[in-house]
């Protein structure tokens, strides 16, 4: 049911509801995914630092990291970095409170080091350098250098900072599980890297994932070997998927990857990412909030990664969404949250609210609203890393795959 919509409208539909359903995936060491995760960790850093020491979340606004890929000269299992992987950081960014300088380029490189190390399993072979784009450039004298606690107006009265569309959904599809579960399955495995990328189409009951993983040196020796590694595992999470999923389950990796010629010939990096070829990363081309791609989810491309948690609507605004829907789906099953902020109106307010069930939940309203009151985010964006992206335990996975148990 719609709260929002005349009763004669069709309601939205829910994407477990489509006939054909697409996910996609990029993993953790995916250009882009580098970028989103190290301007998250980065504002991450900077917000516990500013909670630490003065109580309050300074302004800042990190969503503009580029990873700009280096390059690895191959032989034909291994390779050597002669050209370094650049990490630039852009956005604007307090770098004073009260006069007093504030360590931001050693916070953004800590938060560029910790990051690619967590996704890269190939890090040690890697050369990096990190470029300093950031400004503190605003209108407002004191935007950026605040003088006092007085200078930041969100504290008192948080307000979206922006006008955006979020779409909340819960819980996730079979579809989506499998994507993610796609990546965890082979992230496992030694001679994976972890630039992993899985595309999960479901046209009815049947599922067809495509995926792409990369081959790390030291663990195989040649393009038999990678083929007989890939072919090994695809048949494992075919079996697994098949267990657990309402039809037919393909699963194919590495499609243009051939059996014969030297390792390095096929999908082969240092690194675990495609970073070694001079791929580039940018923030907000990849995964969305949930992780992954979902066209089926009807939502606009509001990112969040490396935006204020305090005030900002891609992370505040996207908090409160996923809440509200992750709080209603346990009541009512599938649901959707269609909802838009105006710039500097309270998150209690917004300007639209659309809630879709699957099934009739005339509570649906009170249960949404009572989540944007709430204003408790900041513990969960900031000390659990709510979005911080990583990859999901399989057995985690596995059990959302897992058919409901009947009562015997």
């Amino acid at each position: 049911m719609s709260t929002a919509l005349p009763a004669t409208s069709p309601r939205p539909v829910l994407p477990s509801e489509l006939r054909v359903e697409v996910v996609e995936r990029k993993g953790i060491g995916h250009p882009d995914t580098l970028a989103d995760a190290i301007a998250e960790r980065a504002s991450l850093y900077y917000s516990a630092y500013c909670l630490r020491e003065f109580g309050a979340v300074l302004h800042h606004n990190l969503d503009k990291v580029a990873v700009l890929g280096g390059r690895a000269r191959f032989g034909e299992s291994d390779g050597v970095y002669d050209r370094p992987v650049r990490v630039v950081f852009g956005g604007r960014i307090s770098t004073t409170f009260a006069g007093h300088a504030l360590p931001v380029r050693e916070i953004l490189e800590q938060a560029a080091t910790d990051q690619l190390r967590a996704a890269l399993p190939g890090f040690d072979s890697i050369t990096y350098t990190v470029l300093h784009q950031t400004t503190d450039s605003s209108k407002f004298p004191y935007w950026f250098a605040p003088r006092t606690l007085a200078d930041l107006p969100e504290r008192t009265a948080p307000y979206s900072n922006d006008t955006a569309f979020l779409v909340g959904t819960g819980p996730r599809t079979a579809a989506e599980t499998t994507a993610l579960l796609t990546e965890a399955w082979f992230r496992r495995r030694p001679w994976a890297g972890s630039d992993i990328k899985a595309l999960v189409i479901r046209d009815g009951t049947m599922f067809t994932v495509t995926t792409c993983v990369p081959a790390l040196p030291g663990h195989l020796s040649s393009a038999a070997e990678l083929h007989d590694a890939v072919t090994h595992t695809t048949g494992e999470l075919t079996a697994e998927l098949s267990k657990r999923l309402p039809g037919p389950v393909t699963v194919v990796c590495n499609t243009r990857n051939t059996p014969t010629g030297p390792l390095a010939g096929q999908y082969f990096t240092v690194s675990g990412s495609a970073i070694d070829y001079g791929e580039d990363g940018l923030v907000g081309r990849g995964n969305a909030r949930s992780g992954l791609i979902t066209p089926g989810q009807q939502a606009g491309n509001e990112t969040l990664f490396g935006k204020n948690p305090a005030y900002h609507v891609g992370k505040v605004g996207g908090w409160l969404a996923d809440t509200a829907a992750t709080e209603l789906a346990r009541r009512a099953g599938p649901c959707r949250i269609a909802v838009m902020w105006t710039n500097g109106s309270r998150y209690p307010d917004p300007a639209s609210l659309d809630i879709t069930t699957t099934h009739p939940a005339p509570y649906a309203d009170d249960v949404v609203r009572a989540v944007f009151h709430r204003t408790d985010w900041m513990p969960d964006l900031v000390e659990h890393h709510r979005y911080l992206p990583e990859v999901a335990p399989v057995e985690d996975l596995l059990a959302e795959l897992d058919p409901p148990t009947t009562p015997s």
